[in-house]
């Protein structure tokens, strides 16, 4: 057995021994336990808080601990519509910042869920929000595909805007600070943009290079932690991996033949899991070959929502909409699991099977 063939075994083994635990909370009143339903799901860099939105437009901001989710502080009306778009500031464990589909940018503490910030923008329908990686920008997109960028460090100033020619389904910042971020497009393309700093208080944002290749819609898009690659979901049912040196395809996951609706890649670059938006589960395959590893039991998406999944930033588990997007359920190591790894004093832990 070659060395992909063992580390493919060992993954699938390590992904079927996994617990799903399902996170529970009181619905609002009004609503039922089933009658709203998860939009997203995002985890901060710590691991510490995970925060999700809902369709009866509150944010549950639960407390990560090793074993459980401590109960979440529940915000009503966070938005005057559901929150579609959620993003960390990466340089605080607590504050996150959302939209939902007003004219707002809402800005929020993950401890206490109080509202510390509003930026009134001059669109009236935002849906993605991004911090840059090194936090000294944010993005965001209306439904227009008209794009403004704020410097965070300037009290939100806004420091530049364009508009996209097409619809914008995602956006994603590569790990290089805030030098340049992807955009995934209605017609399949992936423009790059390359941010220029400027000496006064504005900045340039030049389209740097398009990237193209699918042959339907570009709907969610993967940047690898360690930045070795990236990976594009599309609508004609396909991810495309692509290397972030060369911004060469070089392999495509095929054997889906469905919709993709979102993509994440867990912390060391191994596993990518995907989401689609009709009756099948999530899947979680391995980045490296394309080899289907896990199926994620009751993770099709609901009436209302797609599915959604977000890997933890410090371990190999993951959260996911369940029950058809009215619940969500963390899938982690079993307790006898542990034990049994503490006295063999090694093997595959919490964090799952490593590269070499």
């Amino acid at each position: 057995m070659s060395q992909a063939e063992t580390t493919i075994k060992h993954s699938r083994v390590y992904f079927q021994k996994l617990t799903p635990q399902v996170l529970r909370d009181k619905p609002l009143a009004g609503h039922t336990s089933s009658s709203s339903e998860v939009i997203s799901i995002s985890i901060n860099n710590c691991g510490t808080r995970l925060v999700t939105s809902r369709t009866d437009k509150s944010l549950r901001i639960w407390k990560c601990l090793s074993d459980r989710m401590v109960d979440p502080t529940i915000v009503e009306d966070a938005h005057s519509k559901a929150v579609e778009s959620i993003s960390w500031d990466p340089n605080s464990e607590y504050n996150f910042a959302t939209v939902g589909r007003d004219e707002y940018i809402k800005i929020w503490r993950g401890s206490t869920g109080t509202l510390e910030n509003v930026i009134k923008t001059p669109l009236k329908s935002l849906k993605l929000i991004r911090y840059s990686i090194d936090g000294e920008l944010m993005i965001v997109v209306d439904r227009e595909s008209n794009v403004l960028c704020f410097a965070v460090n300037q009290n939100y100033k806004l420091v530049n805007e364009f508009k996209v020619s097409d619809y914008v389904y995602d956006l994603q910042w590569f790990n290089y600070g805030h030098e340049f971020f992807i955009i995934a497009l209605h017609d399949g393309s992936l423009p790059i943009y390359k941010v220029i700093d400027s000496v006064d208080t504005a900045i340039n944002i030049k389209l740097k290079a398009t990237l193209t290749g699918h042959r339907s819609s570009a709907t969610s898009i993967a940047i690898s932690p360690r930045g070795r690659h990236f990976a594009i979901g599309a609508s004609e049912g396909v991810v495309s991996i692509w290397d972030t040196k060369s911004m060469v395809n070089c392999r495509v996951i095929t054997n889906i033949d469905e919709v993709v609706s979102s993509l994440d890649i867990n912390r060391d670059g191994a596993y990518i899991a995907v989401s689609f938006d009709k009756d099948s589960n999530s899947i979680i395959y391995d980045l490296e070959t394309g080899e289907e590893l896990f199926q994620v039991p009751n993770s099709a998406s609901g009436k209302m929502t797609f599915s959604s999944i977000c890997w933890f930033p410090t371990k190999s588990a993951f959260a996911y909409s369940s029950d058809f997007g009215t619940t969500v359920t963390w899938m982690k190591k079993t307790d006898r699991d542990r034990s049994d790894i503490n006295e063999r004093g090694g093997g595959l832990g919490l964090n799952g099977p490593r590269r070499k």
